[in-house]
């Protein structure tokens, strides 16, 4: 069995509210801590009744914590329940086994690939109700499967939906950060293809990605870099994605930030990624600052996001550069950046019809802002065109990726 931890759903769902609260999750995450290490040295013993007893006590434990603890951290307990139907399948308690994962997938287990091939459940696959709760999870957390499923795109004409736009390269703000960072020079005097890399390669190192960090409160390249090296701090792929997306426009590419979402509406880790017009390619290319990632196909022509989507629904070569990796310290495989994490996350797209410096920033008398989603087949998550939200945007919804993929005026010849 892989041993499945509760790290990460702890920091993303641990929402405290006041100091008793602070201290019910600092104290029940550091007492599950201990418990599955506890559970774990059993494992590795094979004294599986010992570690269902521990488990056993972990759940009374659970049962006694507030409403809001509860309500506020629900990442314990799909694990929880996980590795307690492999203890009692390992102890051959079938039945308590086959309900522990019944519960597991009711509570939003989605970690499908372990458990398909997980030796410890063995003994469960032939079990009817086994088979269900295999089938559920596998809706939510195979996540290539997911995507296979999505449907087509229909291509509708939507009319009324707003006019994506770029900035110049001669706004002051640009032309600022341009001469401020040296930007000419990062770029280099290389072909376009050198110059896109090069900029990413820049952003990519220029601060460290920290997907728990909150966004400062201005969202332009210049005061994001600042207040990374002011604090010592990271930012999350939405400000790494800011960044690029304000260097490629300082150096007159065309360029958006867009939204990688799940079809889990629940799931909440969705991903930003940066696209630049490639003149030479006449198309949107895939720039990836968090994990300085671009994708191509065998033959090493750089993809967009919509020739990615579509390799990896028909199966077809997919390449991700040697050197794609996380802050770098963590070296990013096809397998698992875009076989699993951009799998879940091309399920469907937003971005911004503008592109421009401070897009985020909130400032008093600023206009409206638009967001379009392209959603495949008949997947929506506004139901209605457009939603306004509570946020002063309005979103509008397409089926149609030549709209949102459209060229950029100006834009019509390749080089």
């Amino acid at each position: 069995m892989k041993k499945l931890l509760l790290t990460c759903a702890i920091c993303v769902f641990a929402l405290v509210t006041d100091a008793q609260s602070n201290k019910e999750a600092d104290d029940f995450g550091a007492y599950t801590t201990t418990v599955m290490n506890n559970m774990h040295v059993d494992y590795t013993k094979k004294e599986y009744k010992q570690a269902i007893t521990i488990g056993d006590e972990w759940f009374s434990r659970y049962d006694k914590l507030s409403a809001d603890f509860k309500k506020n951290n629900p990442g314990y307990l799909p694990v929880m329940y996980y590795n307690q139907a492999c203890y009692t399948a390992l102890a051959g308690q079938k039945t308590r086994a086959v309900d522990y994962i019944k519960k597991a997938a009711a509570t939003g287990f989605t970690d499908y690939a372990n458990m398909a091939n997980d030796s410890d459940l063995v003994s469960l696959h032939d079990d009817p109700e086994y088979k269900t709760a295999l089938a559920l999870i596998r809706e939510k957390g195979d996540y290539n499967y997911v995507l296979k499923k999505a449907g087509s795109y229909n291509r509708a004409i939507t009319p009324d939906l707003p006019v994506f736009t770029y900035q110049s390269a001669d706004a002051p703000e640009l032309a600022n950060f341009r001469k401020l960072f040296n930007l000419d020079s990062i770029s280099g005097n290389g072909d376009e293809i050198n110059k896109i890399k090069n900029l990413l390669y820049w952003a990519h190192n220029v601060v460290r990605h920290d997907g728990s960090a909150n966004n400062p409160p201005s969202k332009n390249a210049i005061d994001l870099i600042s207040v990374c090296k002011k604090d010592d701090r990271g930012v999350n792929c939405r400000m790494m994605a800011t960044i690029l997306k304000d260097a490629y426009q300082a150096e007159g590419f065309k360029a958006r930030m867009v939204t990688c979402m799940p079809k889990d509406t629940a799931d909440f880790d969705c991903h930003v990624i940066t696209v630049v017009w490639s003149k030479t390619l006449n198309k949107w290319v895939w720039m990836d600052p968090t994990f300085n990632a671009y994708v191509s196909d065998e033959k090493g022509n750089l993809l967009n996001i919509e020739e990615v989507r579509e390799r990896l629904i028909n199966d077809k070569p997919l390449v991700l550069n040697d050197d794609a990796n996380w802050n770098n310290k963590v070296k990013q495989t096809k397998e698992d950046y875009l076989g699993r994490y951009m799998s879940k996350n091309l399920y469907w797209l937003k971005c911004s019809a503008k592109s421009e410096w401070d897009l985020e920033t909130y400032k008093a008398g600023k206009a409206n802002m638009e967001y379009v989603d392209l959603y495949p087949g008949g997947f929506s998550v506004i139901h209605g065109l457009p939603k306004k939200t509570a946020y002063g945007q309005t979103v509008y919804a397409s089926n149609n990726p030549d709209y949102f993929w459209q060229k950029p005026a100006g834009e019509n010849k390749p080089l």
